[in-house]
C-alpha cells in the first residue's frame, strides 16, 4: 500500500488544452511545453494525451528529454529548446528532433554533420532580444544569413525568441522585444533567410497579446493548470492536474505547553493531538525557491514570514488537509517523517492527508498514479518506469490503513 503518492488527472490537461487553443488566432497552433519532466506531472504521459487532443507540436529543453518522447510513441515536432551538445546530435537528427540554433559555429559543424548523416537538420534560428541567455543578437543577421545560405544540409523551420518579463504588468519591455524581433526577422528576409514558422509567445503572452500569435505560441504552464501570475485570473478557466497524497502514520495525544520537532521551535498551545505523516523535505515538501522581490508588497511578505518562523509561527505553504479540513505542520519539517498539530478531531493512522508540494520540486521516487475517467489508467514508478493499468480510482482508499483488500492491489 502506498504511503505516499502523487495523483495527475490527465483529462484535466486535455480540458487545460481544449480551454486554450480556444484564445489561438486563426492560422496559428499551439506547441505544448512538456520541459522539466512535464513541469513535474510527467513528460511522456502529458505529451501523450495533448497528442491525443490534436496536438502535433511539442517542446523540450534537452535532446535527452526529446529522445524521451520518441521512444514512447510521440509523434510530430519536437523542438530542442536549449543549447545542445555536438556529441547529442547524431542522436537527434536520427529521431527527427528539431534544434535551436544559437550560435554562428553550429550552423557550419550542424550541416557538415548532417550532410555526413545523408538526413536534413530541421533548426529553428534563436534570436537574442533581450532575454540575455542565448541566441543570436540582431547585428549578427546578415552574417548568419551568409552561413546559412551556404548550408546544403539545414532546413531552417523555425526562427522565435523568449520573453524576460511577459508575466509582469508593465508591458513596454515585452513590447521593446517583440519590436527587436520584428526587426531582426525582416533583416533576416532581406538576407535572403525566411524560416517556416515564428513563435515569441509563451503562456503569459499568448494571453496578453493575441496578435502576436503568429504560427505557434509555445504553452506550458497553463497546460498544467496554473496561470503566469495573479493578474491574469479570470483570463481563461483551468484545472489542476496535479493532488499529493500520503497516509497517517501514527496519532498521539499530547498535554499543552509540549515541545515538537527539531530545535523545539513549535510548542502546542492547549492539549491537542499530533499526527506523523511519511513525507520530509527529501520529498520536496517545504521546498520554497528563492524568489526575487517583485516590489515592496512581495519583500514585505517574505520579511513577515520569516518574523514569524522565530516565533514558531508557520505561515504559507506548510498547512495541509486532513480529511478536508485545515491543519498546519508543528515544527520543522522532516527529512522524511512530519509532525501535524491536527486537534482533538477524530484522527487515526492511514487516514488521507493532501498537501501542497511543488511540482518541479516533488521527488521522482514518489509513485505517480495518472488518472483518467475516473480510473487510475498509469502509474509511474522510479525503478520500474512507466507502466499501464487498468484500475477504478476509488480502489486506493477501500482500505484506508492499508492492512487487507483492494487497497494492496494499487500499489
Amino acid at each position: 500500500m502506498a504511503r505516499a503518492w502523487i495523483e495527475v488527472n490527465l483529462d484535466a490537461v486535455a480540458a487545460n488544452y481544449r480551454a486554450a487553443v480556444k484564445l489561438l488566432r486563426p492560422g496559428s497552433r499551439c506547441m505544448a511545453v512538456v520541459k522539466a519532466d512535464g513541469y513535474g506531472l510527467g513528460a511522456v504521459q502529458v505529451a501523450l494525451v495533448l497528442q491525443e487532443c490534436g496536438c502535433q507540436a511539442f517542446a523540450v529543453t534537452s535532446v535527452e528529454e526529446g529522445l524521451v518522447l520518441r521512444e514512447h510513441g510521440v509523434k510530430g515536432i519536437i523542438l530542442v529548446l536549449g543549447p545542445s551538445m555536438r556529441t547529442e546530435w547524431t542522436a537527434a537528427l536520427s529521431s527527427g528532433l528539431q534544434l535551436s540554433i544559437s550560435d554562428q559555429t553550429s550552423v557550419a559543424e550542424l550541416d557538415a554533420l548532417a550532410g555526413k548523416l545523408g538526413v536534413r537538420a530541421e533548426i529553428h534560428i534563436k534570436l537574442e532580444t533581450g532575454m540575455g541567455r542565448t541566441g543570436f543578437p540582431p547585428t549578427e543577421m546578415e552574417k548568419l544569413a551568409s552561413r546559412l545560405r551556404e548550408a546544403e544540409n539545414l532546413a531552417v523551420m523555425g526562427v522565435y525568441t523568449h520573453f524576460a518579463r511577459a508575466a509582469q504588468r508593465d508591458r513596454t519591455y515585452t513590447e521593446r522585444q517583440y519590436k527587436v524581433f520584428l526587426d531582426a526577422t525582416a533583416r533576416l528576409a532581406s538576407a535572403g533567410v525566411r524560416p517556416q514558422w515564428k513563435h515569441v509567445c509563451n503562456s503569459a503572452a499568448f494571453l496578453d497579446f493575441p496578435d502576436w500569435h503568429l504560427d505557434f505560441v509555445r504553452l506550458g504552464t497553463l497546460l498544467v493548470g496554473h496561470l503566469p501570475g495573479a493578474g491574469f485570473h479570470g483570463r481563461v478557466t483551468l484545472r489542476d492536474p496535479w493532488a499529493v497524497k500520503c497516509r497517517v502514520l501514527s496519532v498521539r495525544r499530547v498535554a499543552k505547553g509540549t515541545c515538537v520537532g527539531y530545535q523545539s521551535t513549535y510548542r502546542t498551545g492547549a492539549e491537542t493531538q499530533l499526527a506523523v505523516i511519511p513525507v520530509g523535505y527529501a520529498d520536496g515538501f517545504g521546498l520554497e525557491p528563492r524568489l526575487v522581490p517583485q516590489g515592496w508588497v512581495d519583500l514585505l511578505k517574505i520579511i513577515v514570514k520569516n518574523l514569524a518562523l522565530m516565533f514558531g509561527v508557520v505561515l504559507g505553504r506548510e498547512k495541509v488537509s486532513l480529511c478536508g479540513r485545515t491543519v498546519r505542520v508543528a515544527g520543522k519539517i522532516g527529512m522524511q517523517l512530519t509532525i501535524l498539530d491536527v486537534g482533538l478531531d477524530e484522527c487515526r493512522p492511514g487516514d488521507e492527508v493532501c498537501l501542497p508540494l511543488r511540482r518541479t520540486s516533488a521527488n521522482p521516487r514518489l509513485l505517480r498514479l495518472y488518472l483518467r475517467e475516473g480510473r487510475i489508467f498509469a502509474e509511474r514508478r522510479l525503478k520500474e518506469g512507466f507502466s499501464r493499468v487498468d484500475q477504478e480510482y476509488p480502489m486506493l482508499r477501500d482500505d484506508p490503513a492499508g492492512m487487507n483488500g483492494k487497497a494492496d492491489t494499487a500499489d
